[in-house]
Formats: C-alpha cells, structure tokens, sequence
C-alpha cells in the first residue's frame, strides 16, 4: 500500500486515520491507491468480520452555525453511550463537497449514517445513499430515499407561530428572506409563515447563511422606502445578517421594522435587541435520529420507514413589537 503511493507506511496510517494532517496533495494520492486497491485497514477489517465496525457517519452543512454543532454533539452523545464513534464530515451547502464525503464514508465501512442534507441531493449522492449503508435523515428531509429514517423538528408549525405572532400585533406586510426553496425545511417554513400571517408577504431566497441575510435585506433596502412593517428570516443567522443591513439604513429594530428568526441559536439571545425566534431542539433531533438508527444497526437489520416530528417554541424577544403608527 505504502509503496504503491509512494509514501511510507506512517503516512497512510496517518491519513486513513486522520489523527495527524498530511498534505491535501499527498492525501488525495494515497485515498486514490486505497481505493484502487481495495485496501481495508486491519482494524476495520476485524470489524468487518464480526459484522460490525462500530462506526457511523455523520454529514452537517455548516458546523459553525451553533444549530447543527448542538445537532453534532446530540448525535456524539447518543452514538458514545451505545459504543460507537463518529466520522464528522462538515460540507458547507456544498453539493459536490456532500457528493465527495459520502464517497469517503463508503470507503470506511462505516455501521450507518446520519444526515443533515444541506443541498438538494444529486442522483450520485442518491445513490451512494440508498443501498449502501443504513441511514437516518436529520433536520431535513431527502426525496427519493425511499425506506428512511427521519427525525425533524416542526418547521411548518414554526413558522405559524411566527405568522401568527406577527400577525396579532398588528403586522399587515412582511419580508420573508429563505433558504434555498427546494430544502423542505425552509419551504415548510416559509408556508406555514404566509398560512397564519394571512397578509401581504414578499419573498427573497437565500442560502441560511448570515451574509445571505445581509444581501437580501440589502437588496430590499436599495429598492426605496421598505414597505414592509416586518421581516421573518428562515434561520438566525440570516436575522443577524439582516439585522446589519437594517442598522447601516438607519431603521431601528423594532420600532421601525420587527425582525424574527428561527433556530434560537446561542447569539440570537446575544445580539441587540434580543431575536425573536423559534426554537427547534437541535440536540433532540441528532440523539433521537442516532438512538433510532443503532438501534436497528445494533440488530443487523435495515431500518423501516419513520418519522419522528419534534415539537418547536417560540421565543418572543426584543426585536418584534406592534408596528409604527
């Protein structure tokens, strides 16, 4: 193995573990020859014997979004107090990063997985999903997998609460910034937002990140006066960056605009003012998706269609009040 990659053997211990970094050139070379060959690690390889390597995958989209790093550790903990480790792969929203990851936890043999999808899947990711290993979606929902494994938070419900909230204050206009519409999440969101607001909603996408946020609100300012009253984000950290954009106009939140996210991220208590915001357990939805999962990987056998639907708050704060006069 060592030889074929022109490496020594230290080297291809240290990339096929990941304890130690090795240069991203090197790295490439050596997972090329490992797959090439066939090869599998003698620790693996006992696994594999036994039926079983004690391992799952799991997949986030931004582990800086203090959302899916509470998601990760609910997975961790579930995953650890049955015995099994975890291979975290962070992807960024990044369809071909997902594409590559799940390739190289094919290549580990791994027990299961855990996924947080954060693009709409490709048909290769698809099908290096289905039939592969077995699976547990988490946070969002994934057509086409057939038999799966799902465990949400209530997302519709989420937005009917923010609707709703705005709604009996007094709010006739809203801005809606979202993610990306083909996600089921902020599509789900976004519909029972508009259900149980009833009034007039304008609708911007984005991509759940906070200079998304920035962007979209930016673009609904240079158009002349805002003639929404309110705005509702599809996550925190487009809130955020939407509560940037607001400030550097001039509008103060919320006397002159109400803001609201959804998430109840760590900073959304942090910010000024306070966010108002849905909160969806994020450590639930990893430990129950894990805890559903090993428990039928622990038996060897394939995991039935199911859905788990966690419930939501909402955590009204210093940024919604009823509109100006």
């Amino acid at each position: 193995m060592a030889a074929a990659a022109g490496v020594s053997p230290t080297t291809v211990s240290h990339v096929l573990s990941g304890n130690r970094p090795v240069n991203e050139r090197t790295a490439t070379r050596v997972r090329s020859v490992v797959s090439r060959l066939g090869y599998v690690p003698a620790s693996l390889a006992r696994g594999l014997q036994a039926g079983s390597t004690s391992v799952i995958g799991l997949l986030i989209p931004d582990i800086s979004n203090t959302f899916f790093a509470e998601l990760a550790k609910g997975v961790e903990d579930a995953a650890h107090h049955l015995g099994y480790g975890v291979i975290l792969c962070n992807t960024e929203f990044d369809s071909d990063r997902e594409d590559r990851y799940l390739g190289l936890i094919r290549s580990r043999f791994v027990d299961g997985v855990v996924y947080a999808a954060g693009s709409p899947p490709s048909r290769q990711r698809l099908d290096a999903l289905v039939g592969q290993f077995p699976i547990a979606l988490a946070d969002e929902e994934v057509e086409g997998l057939g038999a799966t494994l799902i465990t949400t938070a209530d997302h519709e419900g989420g937005g009917r609460l923010v609707g709703e909230h705005l709604r009996t204050l007094g709010h006739r206009r809203a801005l809606m910034l979202t993610g990306p519409s083909d996600l089921r999440s902020s599509s789900a969101r976004g519909s029972g937002f508009k259900e149980a607001f009833e009034g007039e909603v304008v609708e911007r996408v984005g991509d759940f990140k906070e200079e998304s946020g920035y962007r979209l609100m930016k673009e609904a300012l240079a158009t002349g006066r805002l003639e929404q009253t309110a705005v509702f984000a599809g996550n925190d950290l487009m809130a955020i960056g939407a509560l940037a954009a607001l400030r550097e106009a001039g509008l103060s939140v919320p006397q002159d605009v109400s803001l609201a996210g959804f998430d109840d991220i760590r900073a959304a208590s942090l910010v000024f003012p306070p966010l108002t915001t849905v909160h969806q357990p994020a450590y639930d939805v990893g430990h129950t998706a894990t805890t559903q999962l090993l428990q039928y990987v622990a038996r060897h056998q394939v995991p039935p269609s199911a859905r788990h639907t966690l419930p939501v708050q909402l955590k009204v704060r210093e940024s919604t009040a009823p509109p100006a006069p």
